[in-house]
């Protein structure tokens, strides 16, 4: 069974009031899960005693922040299991009512063509999407690609996981037939992964009313030093 704890990383633990409520109503929709939240500080500590050996040299060969996260993310989950979500969104239904008891891993279409939604992740522990992401990753640095593309480097590696291993075990996922009510289990190797629907359905919340809080700016405002701006000018690794 999928373990039943909430993993989130950012800068500090120290929280805005506003998103600390927030994730004091997700646990009580959520009773009997461990909530944990890794600083930057705690991530590295994390990637440098418990990722491979080629994944840790990877995560600390990276420049981008982001990046980082999303190694950790993918490495974490791999280890351990369990659910991920970005600090800015938010967990807005019952887990009990979403994951089964057999389930191994739940993955959701994105609305942006032939990608997944990974600012949330549901995997049991040494789930083969998420090896074949970190490979993904791997060989595309070393391939020298995605410099100064985030997105591609992390996101779309684990699309192509998903399609890959879907692909092998007999029936590639095929994203332009998913929609709401899509409900399906495949095989994976020696697991396999449940797809449901777009966005988790809307027991997830892409950005919470709060995300600004955060970064300490305005609602609705954009910051010129966000990561979008950054690998623009900065090689990711």
């Amino acid at each position: 069974m999928i373990p039943k704890v909430i993993y989130q990383t950012w800068k500090t633990q120290n929280l805005p009031s506003e998103v600390y409520k927030l994730h004091q109503k997700m646990l009580k929709k959520n009773v009997g899960y461990k909530h944990i939240v890794y600083t930057d500080e705690q991530m590295n500590d994390y990637m440098q005693s418990n990722a491979a050996s080629d994944i840790k040299n990877m995560y600390f060969k990276l420049n981008n922040i982001v990046a980082k996260a999303d190694v950790w993310r993918y490495t974490i989950l791999l280890n351990k299991g369990g659910v991920y979500l970005d600090i800015d969104s938010e967990i807005i239904g019952s887990l009990s009512t979403l994951i089964n008891e057999k389930d191994e891993g739940i993955i959701t279409a994105e609305k942006n063509k032939n990608l997944f939604v990974q600012w949330a992740l549901i995997f049991n522990r040494n789930h083969p999407i998420l090896s074949l992401t970190l490979d993904n990753i791997l060989r595309a640095i070393s391939e020298e690609k995605y410099k100064f593309d985030h997105h591609s480097l992390t996101v779309k590696t684990y699309a192509e996981a998903i399609f890959t291993l879907s692909r092998n075990n007999g029936e590639e996922v095929d994203w332009s037939k998913i929609d709401t009510s899509t409900d399906k289990t495949f095989k994976c190797n020696n697991s396999t992964f449940r797809l449901y629907g777009i966005d988790y359905n809307k027991y997830f919340n892409f950005k919470h009313k709060f995300n600004h809080k955060l970064r300490d700016r305005n609602k609705g405002e954009f910051s010129k030093d966000h990561w979008t701006e950054e690998q623009k000018s900065k090689s990711i690794y």
